[in-house]
């Protein structure tokens, strides 16, 4: 590997259009290069804070970038400040010189000069992981993502959905009647109402709808989006808010496959926070999707004793929204 000098400094909003020209000279206009109404939402407008992001400049050419977006999760009513590996590109000239290593390294170090205590955490592909485990992550493993079988199809899936994108788009969310369900105990995002407008109402270029499901005892609210699979349409169910803030299965399952009936998908993917038992799994026909889940993975920063707390699986409450690629 080739040694070089490069200067390494935190990006500020002058420096946005580099960013993006650099994003698309690493991955390509059709490689999922940002925009910068998506990069302003996710790095600069989320309501957990603005994202630290490293630069690598050769002389005044930008070759190399590394952002951790933030992120914040509760446990007990205790909030856990946290980052997300995220956000990576070098300029094609300058691979293979360790730029996305240094830079990655350079981030963890700042950290550990402005945060008394958080974790990193990501989802890395099979490329990727070697790499991190080296730099001190740790294998969280896989959260308890599950399918289910509707009996619905329909070819206008897609068309049917528009209807409750524009139903989000109407959602006042200052005075919603809805909250998150409790999760003592259990590792979680910290969901506020806030947090639900801006991850799905606000989201720039990935569409979004919600659904309000009126049960006898309570009603539950959906977000949610459609991922095409073949011939047909999956609804994933992002995230749910509660009229009274209790999640249970008989509703929370009466409420994906209506919506499923609705729109035509004839398969339902989420993450249950809330116990099925065995009736349910069978008459909903519900499989599980485990080993298709994203593999986590996390990194103490300045706390040590934080990573024993939270290091099982089982001691969180995922939902398929915390864990999308965005």
């Amino acid at each position: 590997m080739q040694n070089m000098e490069y200067e390494v400094r935190a990006a500020t909003e002058q420096d946005l259009p580099a960013i993006l020209d650099l994003f698309e000279l690493s991955l390509g206009s059709d490689g999922g290069a940002p925009v910068e109404t998506f990069w302003r939402w996710k790095h600069i407008d989320n309501p957990f804070g603005r994202s630290p992001v490293l630069l690598a400049f050769d002389k005044d050419k930008l070759i190399g970038l590394r952002a951790f977006m933030r992120w914040r999760w509760e446990l007990n009513s205790k909030n856990i400040p946290a980052f997300r590996a995220v956000d990576t590109a070098t300029h094609p000239d300058y691979r293979g010189k360790g730029i996305f290593s240094k830079l990655t390294k350079a981030l963890i170090q700042e950290l550990k000069q402005t945060e008394p205590s958080c974790f990193i955490y990501n989802t890395p592909n099979t490329q990727s992981k070697p790499g991190y485990l080296k730099m001190g992550w740790k294998v969280l493993g896989k959260p308890n993502v599950v399918g289910s079988i509707a009996l619905a199809f329909s070819r206008k899936a897609l068309e049917r959905f528009e209807k409750y994108r524009g139903s989000l788009q109407k959602v006042d969310f200052d005075n919603l009647p809805f909250k998150p369900a409790s999760s003592q105990g259990l590792v979680h995002t910290h969901h506020t109402l806030a947090y639900f407008r801006w991850r799905y109402q606000l989201i720039p270029e990935i569409p979004y709808g919600s659904y309000v499901y009126e049960g006898k005892e309570r009603a539950i609210m959906l977000f949610f989006h459609l991922k095409m699979r073949g011939r047909f349409y999956e609804l994933r169910i992002c995230d749910e808010i509660w009229s009274d803030g209790v999640a249970e299965s008989a509703t929370a399952l009466k409420a994906y496959h209506s919506l499923a009936r609705k729109l035509g998908t004839p398969v339902i993917s989420f993450i249950p926070n809330y116990k099925m038992n065995f009736v349910q799994t069978v008459a909903y026909r519900v499989f599980s999707l485990k080993k298709y889940a994203p593999e986590i993975t996390i990194r103490e920063v300045n706390d040590a004793e934080l990573i024993t707390r939270v290091e099982d699986a089982n001691n969180w409450s995922f939902n398929l929204g915390d864990l999308e690629l965005f």
